[in-house]
């Protein structure tokens, strides 16, 4: 039994060169996806800064309406997808 536990141990299941490119593909993935949330963050805080220089520049008595994020997302009538069901395409 421990013959095979070290043989398991010292055999890898995977090539190194392919553990390699999954570890580079991995890295690869993490940074899209960090730039994407990080184009996310400035989009919000530009809308944000510009609502506030809308607010200060005259729209003093006026009601402002915010949209709620369920606005965005709805499916179709009829539909049977749920909000949860909805995938982003990459």
């Amino acid at each position: 039994m421990f013959l095979s536990i070290l043989v398991d141990w010292m055999i890898p299941d995977i090539p190194k060169d392919i553990s390699e490119q999954i570890k580079k593909e991995k890295s690869v993935l993490v940074d899209f996806f960090l730039k994407e949330e990080h184009k996310k963050l400035k989009l919000i805080e530009s809308f944000i800064t510009c609502d506030k220089s809308k607010h200060e520049s005259g729209t003093k008595g006026q009601r402002i309406r915010a949209a709620s994020f369920s606005q965005f997302n709805q499916s179709q009538k009829g539909s049977t997808a749920s909000f949860s069901s909805q995938h982003t395409e990459v």
